[in-house]
């Protein structure tokens, strides 16, 4: 068993938790991930259907514009001969912004242009065209589409216009579209991104009620209207606390119940040991060592039901601002018999705790150091007020101490280092641990006084009542 740890102790873990949780996977993240990915690929999909239809729609219209404009050629040109080179209108350029040009040429029935548009290409369209209708051609390596009617006399007009200067018109439509649409997409972003965060919000704050549970309370949480998908999961973790709440109960209830019906009859063995020695008359040393064996088994049974009263409660510890010179006082501690010496170094001289229950933690810390300390020993009790904030209550002795790789299985119940030659149950730091976890405050171990023994150290939290 570790050593039980209180929130003052739990940060280090606490920490690491919840940096190895934020190493996973998001849930929120992968939602809005998922809605702007869908959200862009029906965007582009949209835009390419819409493109799409934008290009055969304005294709029509400037196939009927070629249409007309071949009728008017027509009409309005002259039909007799004239030079190839000859030009007719005014000239507007090629590639004007939202403007396009057509291009004419009046083509004789032998193929050759007998008129042309300035910028036109002098070799014609299609040469050998005597029907009416539309066509697109290369023509000097340029991509042209043309509309042909025939006129009298075999000669027909042929108006063009360069596929180029429509894709450009439609590359500059798409360019004023791109920003609005860009800008709606950047507000479809955040707009996901609210709406995620507050709807995922019953989960953070029951993350947070579950956070907030202790060994203290293992009662169901609560949590405010849940969504109907995460009920499933409220009702396993309900029933998960409802069980263990019942497994730790009836175990304190079993150590405790125990622990108090083998009290009577040690006490009865114990005595019928004293008057089988009375009426022996005489010093047994088996008799002795039954006693003493008895006496092991009276402390384990005090020790379990000392363990059994200090397991996780649903009510508060009642604390009180302790004067620790008179509970020192009051706990008698001499360490005469057993040859050693007992100081005080008290900086601080009151802590706010549980009067019973530091007094139970001190009579075990040092009973302990006096039982493991060497003759002419010293054992001191010091306080101070911690950089930080909060008390330090340490109990050092100059004893045989207990190995650094060892100590970190002290606290463990029934663990004790071997080779002391002093008999124990291995609950007394057990015991004292639980205590310290009640009150949120730490419990380690350093080197004992002078550089020997153990000290056990104690720091506990700051007021939160100061």
């Amino acid at each position: 068993m570790k050593l039980p740890q209180s929130p003052f102790t739990r940060r280090r873990s606490d920490n690491v938790s919840s940096a190895t949780s934020r190493s996973g996977w998001s849930l929120r993240r992968r939602l809005l991930l998922a809605v702007m990915g869908t959200s862009i690929g029906l965007w582009l999909v949209s835009l390419s259907i819409v493109v799409g239809v934008a290009w055969f729609a304005t294709s029509d219209v400037f196939d009927d514009a070629l249409e007309e404009g071949s009728r008017l050629v027509l009409q309005l040109a002259p039909l007799s001969d004239a030079p190839a080179d000859a030009a007719r209108g005014p000239r507007t350029g090629r590639g004007d912004t939202l403007k396009l040009r057509m291009y004419y040429q009046l083509v004789s029935p032998d193929g050759r242009v007998l008129l042309r548009g300035e910028d036109t290409p002098k070799a014609a369209f299609l040469p050998e065209a005597r029907r009416e209708g539309k066509a697109s051609v290369w023509v000097d390596g340029e991509l042209w589409r043309v509309h042909v009617r025939p006129g009298p006399g075999g000669i027909t007009a042929q108006v063009a216009q360069p596929m180029e200067e429509r894709l450009e018109l439609l590359e500059e439509m798409a360019e004023n579209l791109a920003w609005p649409a860009l800008g709606m997409l950047a507000m479809l972003g955040l707009l996901s991104w609210f709406l995620i965060r507050r709807l995922l919000r019953p989960l953070e704050d029951t993350a947070m009620r579950i956070n907030a549970k202790s060994p203290h309370d293992l009662t169901p949480v609560q949590a405010q209207n849940p969504p109907r998908e995460m009920q499933p999961i409220l009702d396993a973790l309900n029933a998960l606390l409802t069980r263990l709440a019942t497994a730790l109960d009836s175990e304190r209830r079993f150590t405790a119940d125990a622990a108090h019906e083998l009290r009577t009859p040690l006490a009865a063995l114990r005595m019928r040991v004293q008057l089988i020695e009375r009426e022996l008359k005489l010093p047994d040393a088996h008799l002795r060592q039954l006693r003493a064996d008895l006496d092991r088994c009276t402390a384990l049974v005090e020790s379990l039901l000392a363990l059994a009263r200090l397991e996780p409660q649903a009510e508060p510890l009642v604390r009180e601002n302790v004067d620790l010179d008179l509970l020192l006082d009051s706990l008698h501690l001499d360490a005469q018999d057993a040859g050693l010496r007992m100081e005080r170094a008290l900086a601080v001289t009151h802590l706010h705790a549980a009067p019973a229950l530091l007094a139970s933690a001190l009579r075990n810390l040092v009973d302990n150091a006096v039982r493991y300390g060497r003759a002419g020993g010293r054992v001191r009790i010091e306080s101070m007020q911690l950089p930080q904030g909060g008390t330090r209550l340490a109990v050092r002795d100059n004893g045989m101490g207990v190995p650094a790789e060892q100590r970190a299985r002290l606290g463990e119940r029934f663990f004790r280092v071997l080779g002391t030659g002093q008999t124990g149950n291995g609950l007394g730091l057990s015991i004292v641990a639980r205590i310290a976890a009640l009150h949120d405050a730490s419990m380690h171990f350093e080197d004992g006084l002078d550089g020997q023994g153990l000290s056990v150290v104690l720091d506990f939290p700051p007021d939160r009542g100061s």
